[in-house]
């Protein structure tokens, strides 16, 4: 069975204590669930951009497959609703080959 990765992409951090809270209460629910963080970073705009305007905040974790990743969302929901109207970003799951 094929890894599964989640993308995070952050294009606006309106309020950071709400992200920061959201990160340590996350940070839990996502390794009980297997959850591996391959590339978490905010300092995206002092890397030469390939294309287009950089997000403010990017996060890709490896989780064993599809279903983990559904689990691991589904399971973060609470934090999910708290960090609601803090920023504006697209969260995707990805299958690796």
């Amino acid at each position: 069975m094929a890894k599964a990765y989640v993308v995070a992409v952050y294009s606006k951090i309106i309020d950071p204590e709400k992200l920061k809270n959201y990160i340590q209460d996350s940070r839990c629910v996502m390794g009980a669930h297997g959850a591996k963080a391959l590339a978490i970073g905010s300092n995206i705009s002092n890397i030469s951009k390939l294309e287009g305007i950089p997000p403010e905040r990017a996060v890709i974790m490896e989780f064993e497959d599809v279903e983990a990743a559904q689990k691991a969302f589904q399971s973060n929901q609470v934090n999910e609703e708290k960090l609601e109207g803090g920023v504006d970003r697209v969260m995707f799951v990805v299958e690796g080959v």
